[in-house]
């Protein structure tokens, strides 16, 4: 997590090989069920979720997937500009850049006009973006809050952020995913620079769990300043009428003690998978519990493909911590790939190619327990396929990491890994603290 910076580039190790992803012979969903089978051989994953949840999937939702921000800019801008009584924003990664001032100053216009807007911003992931800014917003009529600022007198919570990236407009359009506020996430994730991610547009039903996602979090920045008022006449309350075919389940894990709801639906996902698990994450930071059901479902058949960031990243100790994982998940036969043309942010996990879940989730333990996320669960094999094409395009521009060439990678890259993992388990919430287990990896 944090402000976007220029890439940084890092050596590879060992031998590794570009596969085109159509010659290994794709398993196409429900051609086989694997020896073993899944864990619930005959409820549908979405039957799983929603009793093991305890949320249910809403009916006629439109959801359209954004890729990068040369998709993803034009059309938050498009809702903002269209919005007549409200715009809501929750927004993790935020800093000062071209494309942040024009988001400022969609936001600005539309509050000169007698729109309410409410911007909050977390105090860590938005630290950059400038306090001339945020007066400009304040001043045109913007509420603006920080989320849990840092220093504070409540240094427990310092390390609890809130992830999330909501817009709401008029109750009725809201979008979420990967995407921040910055020029390296406004380009096509093709080239240096231009980091590669995933948004997702909702209208109907759905839209009222990531109104509550932005609203519940708004409560808690009030209460900070001594007031709490989630209900004014400014708020707009649609009927959201089925617009689409997608079913869709919203999550909104928190940031606190124990394993969240992110954590607990990539768990099902995993355990119902009959054929192909993909995910899209820019790094591999699991939990022992999740990195197990992840070699299980290996170990039954199932194709388990794991998308990383290649050799550009934001923060080479993060993804050092990752690669400790990548030994035991390639020796159960998992696939793990490295994206090389940029650095790759999206989070996005897809299953037999029927369900897919999308939004703020990385798939590392500050994801999975102590920052606040934001997660679509998606039930329509056509905004899969989507997604899935996503991936494939995106393997045709990935080198794939061998057992083999993991295997030689020197001592002094191994050690590296051990360091880098020892010193960020404290920030991961991992050792003494107790905020996600009481000892490393579980």
């Amino acid at each position: 997590m944090g402000a976007p910076a220029p890439g940084h580039s890092r050596p590879r190790y060992g031998p590794a090989e570009r596969v085109p992803p159509d010659e290994e012979g794709d398993t196409m969903p429900g051609s086989r069920v694997p020896p073993g089978g899944p864990v619930q051989g005959t409820a549908a994953p979405r039957r799983v979720l929603e009793q093991l949840l305890g949320i249910p999937f809403t009916e006629g939702n439109r959801v359209d997937v954004l890729r990068d921000g040369r998709e993803t800019f034009p059309a938050l801008l498009d809702a903002i500009a269209a919005a007549t009584r409200t715009v809501d924003v929750l927004w993790f990664a935020w800093r000062g850049s071209d494309v942040g001032t024009q988001v400022s100053e969609a936001l600005a216009e539309r509050a000169r006009s007698g729109v309410r807007v409410r911007v909050l911003l977390d105090a860590y992931g938005a630290g950059q973006m400038s306090r001339d800014e945020r007066e400009r917003l304040r001043r045109a009529g913007c509420t603006v809050f920080s989320y849990r600022p840092v220093p504070s007198w409540r240094p427990t919570v310092w390390n609890l952020r809130t992830h999330r990236r909501v817009l709401v407009c008029d109750g009725s359009v809201a979008f979420t995913g990967g995407t921040g506020v910055a020029d390296a996430w406004a380009g096509g994730g093709s080239s240096p620079g231009e980091w590669r991610d995933t948004a997702f547009r909702v209208r109907g039903p759905a839209v009222a769990g990531l109104r509550g996602a932005f609203t519940e979090t708004w409560l808690q920045a009030e209460l900070h300043r001594g007031t709490g008022h989630p209900l004014s006449e400014a708020d707009p309350f649609p009927v959201l009428d089925p617009v689409g075919p997608s079913p869709v389940q919203v999550l909104r894990p928190k940031s606190g003690p124990g394993w969240n709801d992110a954590a607990l639906a990539i768990a099902l996902l995993l355990q119902t998978a009959r054929a192909r698990v993909r995910f899209t994450t820019p790094y591999v930071r699991l939990p022992g519990w999740l990195r197990d059901l992840v070699l299980e479902t290996a170990g039954r058949g199932v194709r388990v493909q794991l998308l990383v960031a290649g050799p550009r990243v934001e923060r080479p100790a993060v993804h050092l911590q990752g690669e400790r994982e990548f030994g035991p998940l390639l020796g159960a036969g998992a696939e793990i790939w490295r994206y090389r043309p940029s650095l790759l942010h999206a989070k996005v996990v897809t299953v037999d190619g029927a369900i897919a879940m999308g939004g703020t989730t990385n798939l590392d333990v500050r994801s999975l327990a102590l920052n606040e996320q934001v997660g679509l669960l998606v039930d329509d094999p056509a905004v899969v396929a989507t997604l899935d094409e996503h991936f494939d395009e995106d393997l045709t521009r990935s080198e794939r990491v061998t057992p083999a060439g993991w295997a030689a990678r020197p001592p002094t890259h191994r050690a590296l890994e051990k360091a880098a993992d020892v010193v960020g388990r404290p920030l991961r919430g991992w050792g003494g603290i107790g905020l996600a287990g009481r000892r490393p990896g579980r």
